[in-house]
């Protein structure tokens, strides 16, 4: 099992709020899986997403390949960096999900997420995921 996405929603995680809120409120049927969208620094790597208005205009144009995708060249959005210094945020980006300081439109950033949104319903502390997580285990164990 993996846990990435009940990790992007806690209290510790460098992940907006937005996309945390996202998280919490989506279900597994929201997400939706491909293998060469989101493939601006990451080429070839297939990816599971919450399903935005990228992939929805992408299929609606046929899954066409890089090159001739809807919107391909332009930005989503910028990220400010702790720094100061800001860093355009492309649409199709493979490195990366809208973090602290993202400011764009959420609608069109990959936010990564599993199917096990299903059961992720609040923004706990990495130690009360982990707390739960041991309790259920043992329980489990008997």
């Amino acid at each position: 099992m993996s846990l990435g996405t009940r990790f992007v929603a806690s209290e510790e995680s460098r992940a907006h709020p937005e996309y945390k809120r996202r998280i919490v409120e989506s279900r597994a049927k929201d997400t939706v899986y491909t293998d060469d969208l989101y493939d601006i620094s990451w080429p070839g790597a297939p990816t599971r997403t919450l399903r935005n208005r990228t992939f929805d205009e992408w299929e609606a144009a046929g899954r066409p390949p890089p090159g001739r995708r809807p919107g391909e060249g332009t930005f989503v959005g910028v990220l400010r960096l702790s720094s100061g210094e800001k860093v355009e945020f492309p649409r199709y980006a493979g490195a990366g999900s809208p973090l602290v300081g993202f400011d764009g439109d959420f609608d069109y950033p990959a936010m990564w997420a599993g199917e096990s949104v299903e059961v992720v319903n609040d923004v706990l502390p990495a130690a009360e995921i982990v707390r739960r997580l041991a309790q259920d285990a043992a329980a489990a164990l008997g």
